[in-house]
């Protein structure tokens, strides 16, 4: 692009006059916001005549600018071979921010020297680059005017070039435009005087620090143009833009903003860059800091230590100016609002950076921060800067190379890990970097570690026992259940996992908590240290040797807090006798554990105790639990939980599932903060004591699959005000509900399969809050009270199996909130009541109904509706009015002779009933017509063609699937076979009892598309496949 614009540059300097400078006025104007975007690799550009100034002038000038930390390219005579310039050198110049042009004696004898020179004027123009002439040993108007000592060598180029006079006159009219700008002469004055004042120009000009390390960056050029385009460079607008950069240690926030910086800091009037905030302020103060942000932006030093007077500098001189202030490593908010500097006050235009670890410093400054969380790098870059590191410019070594892969894992992405071991690694032999790779299990890198604890000393106490509880146990848990045991352990988790995601340790991702492995390795060898030789020292086990080891130690066992071991790793059997010397121990978490000895005392201290499989028949006897907040024993050998009644003040939770061997619970009085008692599948309870009554608290009891429990007292003087789900179902042995009096809140009641039920409490009217009620299969049950006809709030009654003996129930005019009553319902058999204006799903299958009352059209928000194995011969009109319909089954009713128009539209959100019904329920749409033979084919063809056009025509109505089940033997097949799309399948299914054959369609729709699915599967078991066929 250079090396073409050269003859536009020709062209344009020769056709102009050299007092004409509109042109040119316009053109750096129209240009210079997109020329100031590209990726600058160099700071300066020398252009000099090698045996002139090569090893005096210009060799002191680089070593004056290198040590200044400017990166210089310094044209070579290696460079120079040929008439014409290199693509090097264009290259160079176009990339480079600032060029110098040495003017000596015999510049202009080179044609190089001026097409360079030319170069540099077509960069100035068309990039607004800086350029610095120095007259070196030429008087300054010899070369404006081409005259003097340059006379004799342009016009030897015009004899050269007789035929190109436009490059003869570009040279010239570039010459003159860049002896015009401002400069130096050099002639006769003390060189290292003026070398220093033109080191001082280049910097005041560049303003920046680190074009040095650029070049060794990468893919950070897409991220920073990222931050640009969020500071709104370019836009319109002159509000002042405050970003910040936030993300975890080591991860380039300071990099990123130093190459932002550099890349934009030129558009300010004043810039700064205050390198790790945090530490000057620790060192001296908010007027430290301060006090380099004057130095940078206004180039003053000052004396003054008065605060308000500092202040007032900063406030009053900042803001009348458009400022570029960029703030690295901030780690307290007090650090922002302390510099006197508002961002609504800046002068229009002015752009604020901050970098911190922590979000919430961002959140809270005044403004609206726009806060960019800085990402790992992708794999390919994370590969190429290690290789970088690893391997310089040389080859890799195919034994190295092959171990990449696992030194990148090691470091997940992270750039700082990347660099530290590609640098260590360098040199080294395959053999070196597999006991380097082996050590870093064992023993992180010092240097990783040590930045990384940096957002860990930061923390509160609170804060950096989650940190480390989570790096040791609980990365990759559910973010509630790691809650639930923060909280049991006194651990304000809602406030200290919020403040781990703003100093970015954590991540939340699809509700589980995640952290970097590098991270996790950190608060592992936090606790390792304190002990590096005695696990039994440590705050924290979690590895099964290490446990081992704790168990058999002596001494020391005392500062274990907490104990939790992976499920899936195997141990051998161990003595838990150890145990018992943890005296501090707060949190236990063992699955499965193979254990022997005696288990006589567990610390008095333990909030939370998960213990799978617990293999002993009682707690140990010298247990207080007085500060036990959650007792889970799920699947343990318990028989009895303690002798007599033992004071738990704290404890919430308990969870002895399907602990087979307990007979009978504890007395309840004196645990009075309980609120979940799960006592499921502990078959051989028989008994409940009766103080479970006085279970204030108490909020969910579920004692599902207690086959041996005859009977539950809640008491005359209970009070359990907070129960809200009773579960009861399959205590096969039950013969009676508990009073209801005192659990008047009562919302879920799930006595499914208790089939020595015979009577229910009278006082079931009393829950008024009661929306779910299931008597499944309780098939010895007599009769339901009259007061359920109070449950206003009810919306399931499942009677499932349960009608045989039981007489119907009397009215139910209050039970307006009904909405799920399930087959064989004694209610459904006086009439569908219009009273149950909420009902979603009605199964009356297998009932005997021989009629279809007209008032079913009044169920308004009937969603499925179940006829199967009636004797009805019709269906009213009124069943057209049912427009929530979105399944039926009138399959097995023989004697059924007409069918209505289906009302069948599905639901766009799902429908009411796929939400409120339980996962275990068929949630398919569908229309099921088998074995009901008296139906004419046509009108079957009609209702079934007409179901599936609708399918076809709002395929997203249909979310779970739809069911369109028919007889085979009705000349379906062609019909259907056209309309199919291609690659559509069928299957043919024919009923086992009958021998007769139907069509079984099930579709699976993709919502929001028309493309259909069509695949088969049986139907209740009760018809195999007998044909496929495939349309194509």
């Amino acid at each position: 692009m250079l090396k073409s614009g050269l003859k536009w540059f020709w062209d344009r300097f020769g056709s102009r006059s050299s007092g004409s400078t509109s042109s040119s006025s316009s053109s750096y104007d129209s240009s210079s916001d997109t020329i100031h975007n590209q990726d600058y690799r160099y700071d300066v550009f020398i252009s000099f005549r090698g045996p002139d100034t090569r090893n005096s002038f210009v060799d002191h000038l680089c070593s004056h600018l290198l040590r200044k930390g400017i990166f210089v390219f310094k044209d070579d005579h290696s460079l120079q071979k040929g008439e014409s310039i290199s693509p090097q050198l264009l290259q160079a110049i176009q990339l480079s921010r600032l060029s110098i042009i040495v003017f000596s004696k015999n510049y202009a004898s080179s044609t190089w020297c001026l097409d360079e020179m030319t170069a540099i004027a077509f960069c100035k123009q068309q990039s607004s680059q800086i350029v610095f002439p120095i007259f070196y040993d030429v008087d300054p108007s010899h070369v404006r005017h081409q005259n003097g000592v340059y006379e004799n060598d342009f016009v030897s180029h015009r004899c050269k070039f007789q035929k190109d006079r436009d490059k003869v006159r570009g040279w010239e009219r570039a010459m003159t435009d860049l002896a015009n700008s401002a400069g130096w002469d050099v002639r006769d004055k003390p060189e290292f005087e003026q070398i220093q004042s033109i080191v001082q120009a280049v910097i005041k000009k560049l303003r920046h620090k680190f074009s040095w390390f650029v070049n060794d960056l990468i893919g950070i050029q897409p991220r920073v143009q990222e931050l640009e385009d969020k500071l709104r460079l370019r836009s319109n607008s002159d509000d002042v833009q405050v970003l910040g950069i936030w993300g975890m240690n080591g991860i380039g926030k300071t990099t990123h903003a130093a190459v932002l910086f550099d890349k934009i800091s030129h558009r300010f009037d004043a810039s700064c860059f205050i390198e790790d905030v945090s530490k000057l302020y620790r060192d001296g103060g908010h007027t430290a800091v301060q006090k380099q942000i004057i130095h940078q932006t206004l180039r003053e030093n000052i004396d003054m230590s008065n605060p308000i007077e500092i202040s007032g500098i900063v406030e009053n001189r900042l803001h009348s100016i458009k400022v570029l202030v960029v703030l690295d490593n901030v780690d307290e908010l007090e650090q922002l609002e302390n510099l006197a500097i508002k961002p609504k006050l800046l002068l229009k235009g002015s752009r604020m950076v901050i970098t911190t670890t922590d979000e919430h410093i961002l959140k809270a400054y005044e403004g609206d921060v726009l806060i960019h969380k800085l990402p790992l790098l992708n794999d390919a870059d994370a590969r190429e800067l290690f290789c970088r590191k690893a391997f310089k410019c040389e080859d890799q070594s195919s034994n190295c190379a092959a171990l990449i892969p696992e030194v990148l894992k090691y470091a997940q992405c992270l750039p700082l890990a990347i660099k530290v071991l590609g640098s260590f690694l360098c040199t080294r032999d395959a053999d070196e970097w597999s006991d380097v790779l082996n050590r870093l299990e064992d023993s992180p890198d010092d240097k990783i570690m040590n930045v990384l604890e940096i957002s860990v000393e930061g923390l509160q106490r609170e804060e950096k026992q989650i940190f480390l509880h989570i790096a040791c146990f609980f990365k990759g848990e559910r973010v509630d259940y790691v809650k639930r045991i923060l909280e049991c352990c006194g651990l304000y988790p809602h406030i200290g996992i919020s403040r781990l995601i703003e100093k970015s340790l954590i991540t939340i991702s699809d509700e589980e908590i995640h952290m970097h492995e590098l991270l996790q390795e950190l608060g592992k060898k936090m606790v390792r240290d304190q002990s590096p030789e005695e696990p039994g020292s440590w705050s924290r086990i979690w590895l099964h040797k290490n446990f081992l080891h704790a168990l058999r130690a002596e001494t020391g066992t005392e500062k274990v807090k907490a104990i939790v071991l992976n499920k899936k790793e195997e141990m051998s059997e161990c003595i838990v006798d150890g145990l018992s010397r943890m005296k501090g121990l707060t949190l236990l978490i063992l699955y499965h554990t193979r254990v022997s000895g005696r288990l006589e005392f567990l610390s008095d201290r333990l909030q939370y105790l998960l213990w799978h499989d617990y293999p002993f028949a009682s707690l140990p006897p010298y247990f207080t639990a007085s500060d036990i907040v959650e007792l889970n024993m799920p699947n343990s050998h318990i028989t009895h939980f303690w002798e007599g009644r033992k004071s738990c003040p704290n404890l919430k939770r308990i969870d002895l599932s399907n602990s087979k061997y307990l007979s009978e619970t504890p007395d309840f009085s004196r645990i009075i903060k309980l609120e979940r008692l799960d006592l499921s599948g502990c078959t051989s309870l028989s008994y409940v004591h009766s103080s479970i009554g006085l279970l204030k608290k108490l909020a969910f009891l579920n004692l599902r699959n207690c086959c041996n429990l005859v009977s539950i007292d809640f008491g005359y003087v209970g009070n359990m005000s907070s129960l809200r789900v009773l579960h009861l179902s399959g205590c096969s042995k039950l013969e009676s509900t508990p009073d209801f009096t005192r659990a008047t809140h009562l919302e879920y009641l799930d006595m499914d399969a208790c089939t020595s039920l015979s009577t229910i409490h009278e006082s079931i009217g009393v829950l008024s809050s009661l929306t779910f009620l299931s008597l499944r299969k309780c098939e010895e049950l007599v009769s339901i009270p009259y007061d359920i006809n109070f449950l206003v709030s009810l919306q399931t009654l499942d009677l499932y199996g349960s009608f045989n003996r039981m007489d119907p129930i009397p009215g139910q005019s209050y039970m307006s909130h009904l909405e799920y009553l399930d087959r064989t319902n004694p209610i459904l058999r006086q009439a569908f009541s219009s009273h149950l204006v909420s009902l979603i799903f009605l199964d009356i299958s297998y009932c005997n109904l021989k009629e279809v009352p007209d008032t079913i059209g009044e169920l308004r928000c009937l969603e499925r509706l179940n006829l199967e194995g009636n004797k009805f011969v019709s269906i009213p009109d009124s069943f057209s009015q049912l427009h929530c319909l979105a399944y039926l089954n009138l399959s097995h009713c023989p004697n059924l002779k007409s069918l209505p128009d289906l009302p069948i539209e599905g639901d766009k959100s799902g429908g009411k009933y796929f939400k409120t019904v339980s996962g275990s329920r068929d949630h398919r749409s569908g229309f099921y017509l088998l074995n009901s033979s008296n139906v004419s084919h046509d009108r079957l063809e009609f209702v079934g063609l007409e179901g599936f056009f609708h399918l076809i025509k709002e395929p997203c109505n249909f979310r779970c699937g739809f069911d369109l089940v028919l007889p085979w033997d009705m000349g379906f097949r062609p019909i259907f076979g056209e309309t199919f799309l291609r690659n559509s399948i069928i299957r043919i299914l024919r009923c086992v009892n009958t021998q007769k054959s139907a069509l079984h369609f099930i579709f699976l729709l993709k919502v929001n598309t028309q493309k259909s699915a069509l695949i088969c599967d049986l139907i209740r078991g009760e018809i195999k496949p007998m044909d496929l066929y495939i349309f194509g």
